[in-house]
């Protein structure tokens, strides 16, 4: 079934700042079928380009082509020709030619003449995008979504954090090839009156500079990692009218700094790669996690839990441990894979690392499990700021049984961690392969 996406503002409606240039959604749409008509004949596209602009536009004109658009979970070459494999006649589209390991590739440039087209039908029902795990679980996962999908989760993410008809400049930190980046700074502007920026700013000054000479004010989209970086950096932030967080939990007392220093309290949002986002919270006035209006969350009697939601065309495990309370609402106990048990007892390595990074002097830092001589698994941590042995263990003792306290303390200068936050497994073993 071919048909309009249905955006609900007209065509003179902004929809972009591209290099400081307004774009309204008529000049969004007449780039798209530009793009579109000059794709080459090919099945899929591994979207690669940079600018959020030039990549929301080529997601939607090769969708209009019936093409897939691959989400690798980096460009590293090596990552994208294993994907390749699969996928037969994959092309790079990005604005620079990538080392991409052999496959052809397309350069995207968006016209700049202005010119306005109206919406064209899309097949709502057509794998749109394969986006693929991180890869801290081990070989990345594919997980194909179609447009119909991101725009019934969007309106959903949109009515439950009540930004549905609220202008605003989405602001994001997130690259457009993972999910939450893509959900948040392209569909979310899809299907509301939120406008997409087309950058992706990483020092706090750059935030600041384009936030106080945007014509509306920002909607922030961070991660925990980047916003620790914000609240210490000096300043107002005036131009600040929300702040949204994801990929990793959000410390309640990092939660409150970050009102301290915007000025807002900051919302979370929760889902994966296999899901998108299906809830929120705001942490500072509640620790459980809100369901959106309509996804139901149902445990089996093993203790798993699916999730089933307009949204999805299917029913989907997830891969995490959750309380769900009478209500509906739930709490968030950590991953399957992450529960670690010693002496007969046992916790989950979030949790351990949420804790953790609440310490004074911890800017950042993990737990782990360290296998002795003996063949016992025994807790370690890494911490990077200026907190000693001793405080850790001592800021871990109130909320940790004594068997969970990290025996040995390595201390490092920085993670490895990647565009979104997350340390992916290949990065944890060879840091920890090199801290040994």
């Amino acid at each position: 079934m071919r048909e309009p996406l249905h955006s609900p503002q007209p065509n003179e409606a902004p929809f972009a700042l591209y290099r400081g240039r307004l774009v309204t959604r008529g000049n969004l749409w007449s780039d798209v079928r530009e793009l579109a008509r000059r794709l080459p004949e090919r099945p899929s596209m591994f979207n690669l380009c940079e600018n959020r602009y030039l990549f929301c536009v080529s997601l939607l004109a090769a969708a209009w082509r019936g093409q897939a658009c691959l989400l690798p979970p980096s460009s590293q070459a090596a990552v994208l020709r294993e994907i390749a494999d699969d996928y037969p006649g994959a092309y790079v589209a990005a604005e620079r030619e990538a080392q991409a390991a052999g496959l052809p590739w397309f350069e995207v440039a968006a016209t700049q003449s202005g010119a306005a087209a109206p919406e064209p039908d899309y097949d709502w029902r057509h794998p749109a995008v394969i986006a693929f795990t991180s890869g801290s679980g081990g070989r990345p996962k594919p997980c194909v979504h179609s447009l119909g999908t991101f725009r019934t989760s969007a309106l959903m993410a949109l009515s439950s954090l009540g930004l549905g008809q609220q202008p605003r400049l989405l602001l994001s930190t997130t690259p457009p090839q993972h999910m939450y980046g893509l959900e948040t700074s392209v569909f979310w502007p899809l299907f509301s009156r939120l406008v997409l920026h087309d950058g992706k700013p990483f020092f706090p000054e750059d935030i600041r500079r384009i936030a106080a000479n945007a014509p509306w004010p920002a909607l922030l989209a961070s991660t925990p990692t980047h916003l620790r970086a914000l609240v210490k950096a000096p300043g107002s932030w005036d131009e600040i009218a929300g702040v949204i967080s994801a990929t990793d939990a959000l410390p309640e007392q990092l939660a409150g700094q970050i009102k301290t220093a915007l000025g807002r309290s900051p919302h979370e949002i929760y889902g994966s790669t296999e899901t998108l986002s299906f809830a929120n919270r705001e942490p500072l006035r509640d620790s459980l996690w809100r369901p959106y209006a309509g996804a139901r969350l149902i445990p089996d009697a093993a203790g798993q839990t699916r999730l089933e939601s307009p949204h999805l065309p299917d029913p989907v495990w997830l891969q995490d441990d959750l309380r769900i309370e009478p209500d509906g609402r739930f709490n968030l106990l950590g991953r399957q894979q992450d529960m670690v048990k010693i002496g007969g007892k046992r916790a989950s390595l979030a949790e351990l690392n949420r804790r953790l990074k609440d310490i004074d002097g911890v800017e950042d830092g993990f737990c782990y499990l360290q296998e002795t001589e003996t063949g016992e698994g025994r807790l370690a941590a890494v911490v990077v700021g200026t907190a000693d042995k001793q405080s850790v263990r001592q800021g871990l003792r109130p909320y940790v049984d004594e068997v969970f306290l990290p025996r040995r303390v390595h201390f490092a200068e920085s993670l490895p961690r990647n565009a979104v936050g997350k340390l992916t497994k290949a990065e944890l073993e060879r840091f920890l392969a090199n801290l040994a």
